[in-house]
């Protein structure tokens, strides 16, 4: 396997001991926008974390962090947010939510679509995006809102639950995400094995849906699902950008400080921010 610069290093560091020193290692010399932190009214009527990287009045991307549904957060997400507003000329709404096994499926969708509700009645055009659960979960809010999106922008994204894929058995020990892990991360959102169309998307009637990016890992279990997502929606009538960095492991988005892929990256979100959706 051929990696792009600065993955094998990202290997050999492998994981933190918490997820503060993980998050303050990788948004060390990151760019930074201007940011207020918020709290939004989740889907029970709890307070949830949210933070505004200004970025411009083109409009906000509603951003919903990773971490397979049980993890992650906003801090850990910073590079990716932080740079798409910096570079997009739109503000980006980053927002945490409640996390499995506490809080299963559809606890942390729920909080999405009230964050959603919050946004848009503050009135201006909004986007939603999100990278691999947080995927899921833009994708899920996406198909279950009302309200008017003017575009997706995914990363990496879990959309469906079949674990013999190409790409899952190619990948099922990683580097970095491994079947074994996904299926613990399945269990725990969603325990009761319910794989509806909102924790599933591919099942998913995908017509009507905005316009949108996906930008997928070529060395990833979810490298197939992200294929098969970006060909149902462009069969749905869903204008799709589709693009695999080649030789980056899932989670890369937020590594810019080792790989420079994760940045040229975050440059395109922001161009298809600020280029097809404005």
């Amino acid at each position: 396997m051929r990696y792009a610069e600065g993955i094998e290093q990202v290997i050999a560091l492998g994981d933190f001991p918490t997820p503060e020193e993980t998050a303050a290692y990788w948004n060390e010399g990151v760019a930074k926008a201007p940011f207020e932190d918020l709290s939004y009214t989740g889907g029970a009527g709890q307070p949830q974390a949210a933070r505004l990287y200004r970025g411009g009045d083109a409009g906000t991307l509603l951003y919903i962090h990773g971490g397979g549904w049980a993890g992650g957060s906003i801090a850990l997400h910073e590079p990716s947010a932080a740079g798409m507003a910096l570079e997009s000329g739109w503000d980006v709404l980053s927002i945490s939510y409640r996390l499995a096994p506490a809080h299963p499926y559809p606890a942390g969708l729920e909080d999405c679509r009230a964050a959603l509700a919050w946004l848009s009645a503050k009135g201006g055009r909004i986007a939603i995006g999100g990278a691999s659960a947080g995927a899921n979960l833009a994708l899920a809010t996406s198909l279950s809102t009302t309200h008017k999106l003017a575009g997706m922008v995914l990363f990496y994204g879990v959309f469906g639950d079949d674990f013999d894929t190409e790409s899952y058995r190619a990948h099922a020990e990683g580097p970095g995400l491994t079947r074994a892990r996904m299926r613990d991360l399945f269990a725990m959102y969603d325990p009761d094995a319910l794989r509806d169309e909102l924790i599933a998307p591919l099942k998913a009637d995908l017509r009507g849906l905005p316009p949108a990016l996906l930008i997928a890992a070529e060395v990833d279990v979810l490298l197939s699902e992200n294929r098969a997502m970006a060909q149902a929606l462009s069969g749905a009538g869903v204008p799709t950008t589709w693009h695999v960095e080649p030789g980056v492991t899932h989670g890369f988005i937020n590594r810019g400080r080792l790989v420079p892929a994760a940045n040229a990256c975050i440059s395109k979100a922001a161009n298809f921010l600020k280029e097809t959706l404005t």
